[in-house]
């Protein structure tokens, strides 16, 4: 394989290589790398003097899971990636040398891995790590052991309150989706995971492909000696990405309710979902639902004051309507102090819901958060970790950072209709899905 040229890719791919102009918020040079085998690399100065943050994004998560019984491989994968290949077999031990610290996590959508370490060690990383990516070994052995460690994980974060409640709401919440499934998968299926070796191995081959990672390096580092890195370490990896089958969620023809019981000691937490759009960085609708989350239900909003501050009825109350890669759950939950309050809580948020579908939001709330959105962006932008960071979301849903601007330019696009529309075409009946959770035998 060889590397395109950055003059034929600016041909090929107007934004391919390009420093920022005036009219995007995202305030540093970067350039685009893109190889003949599909693999992006996005090049970005930024963050201190002498460091690097190495930032290698697999569009594959618990989403991708489509095929039954095999619930939390991405998430199985993120261990095994430690586990080494035969040119270096011990990963810890080479980045415990360079000093670097490195770390991975997997979502719905997404596994991601990282090193933050001085830009000197810029070409032994890119070995490291490009290696790893195209010639993970591990033995039948090892897959055991770690699949006996995942269990443990998932036994410990199962019986915590909301671990216990975010697994039995997706089950209320998706009937066909992927998304039915938490990120460290059902019980039974983690329990079988001993036995999947075979399959590891062929999860691997069809995901962990060229075509689907992107590698962001944010730093002071000499952008024309990366592009050569990039070409070396990286060119040979074969494609061969096997997008999976994911099923869409129906339409919704009713609410959905239940109560779940806690084995052991909990206040009642009470969750009202819905199902939201994908994210998209120019639909103005999926981005006024963000903003609806934040003015309807974030810490600056009426129902906040009153219910946690004025009332003290709440410990506390979340609105959580950040988007994902498929329509997701816009969330609001709030854990209850009193059991016997639980009703009134409820309908306190209903009402708000329907004040948002009936009214526009104030004003100054809504200039406010759309400010504290762009500028809290931007505030975040102090490392090159945070700035490698804060690209992940475009990518995972896109493929490119070149979505950012476009988000934030439909952001300021975005009108105080817009978000009544959205809670019109989002916070209906149909699309709703409530569960509490209380403690065993109250």
């Amino acid at each position: 394989m060889k590397l395109l040229t950055m003059a034929a890719l600016a041909l090929a791919l107007p934004a391919t290589a390009a420093a920022q102009g005036s009219n995007g918020i995202f305030p540093f040079d970067y350039h685009r790398v893109e190889l003949e085998n599909g693999f992006t690399a996005y090049l970005i100065d930024a963050g201190a003097p002498d460091q690097i943050a190495y930032v290698s994004m697999v569009r594959t998560g618990s989403r991708d899971e489509w095929e039954p019984g095999r619930s939390g491989f991405a998430h199985f994968f993120e261990h095994m990636m430690f586990r080494g290949t035969e040119k270096y077999p011990d990963y810890d031990e080479v980045t415990a040398e360079m000093g670097a610290a490195r770390n991975a996590f997997t979502s719905n959508d997404m596994t991601v891995y990282y090193l933050v370490a001085s830009n000197e060690y810029l070409e032994k990383i890119m070995d490291l790590e490009s290696d790893r990516f195209m010639n993970l070994k591990y033995s039948e052995s090892d897959f055991r052991t770690e699949a006996g460690a995942v269990l443990g994980e998932y036994q410990q974060s199962a019986t915590t309150p909301f671990g216990f409640l975010n697994e039995r709401l997706r089950e209320v919440a998706f009937d066909e989706h992927t998304y039915r499934h938490t990120t460290i998968g059902y019980e039974a299926d983690v329990r079988a995971m001993p036995e999947g070796y075979e399959y590891s191995l062929s999860f691997h081959q069809r995901y962990y492909r060229p075509e689907n990672v992107v590698l962001v390096i944010a730093g002071d580092f000499d952008f024309e000696r990366a592009e050569e890195l990039i070409e070396e370490h990286y060119g040979d990896w074969q494609p061969g990405y096997v997008p999976p089958q994911i099923t869409p969620e129906p339409d919704h023809t009713a609410p959905r309710r239940e109560t779940v019981e806690y084995p052991g000691r909990t206040l009642p937490v009470l969750t009202v979902n819905y199902l939201g759009p994908e994210w998209s960085p120019t639909d103005e609708t999926a981005v006024a639902t963000e903003v609806l989350g934040r003015v309807a239900f974030g810490s600056n909003s009426d129902i906040y004051r009153k219910l946690v501050i004025d009332e003290r009825k709440v410990q506390f109350l979340s609105g959580n309507f950040g988007l994902s890669r498929d329509p997701d759950l816009l969330s609001i939950a709030a854990m209850v102090i009193n059991p016997n309050d639980v009703s009134y809580v409820e309908g306190e948020i209903q009402a708000t819901v329907e004040k948002f579908r009936e009214e526009l939001v104030n004003e100054d709330l809504f200039e406010d958060t759309k400010s504290n959105m762009k500028y809290g962006f931007l505030m975040g932008l102090e490392t090159a970790q945070s700035v490698a960071f804060s690209m992940i979301e475009p990518v995972i849903n896109t493929g490119g950072i070149e979505a950012i601007d476009q988000y934030y330019n439909t952001l300021d696009s975005v009108t105080r209709e817009d978000v009544r529309d959205a809670a019109r075409e989002f916070l209906v009946p149909n699309n709703k899905t409530v569960v509490i959770m209380v403690q065993e035998g109250s």
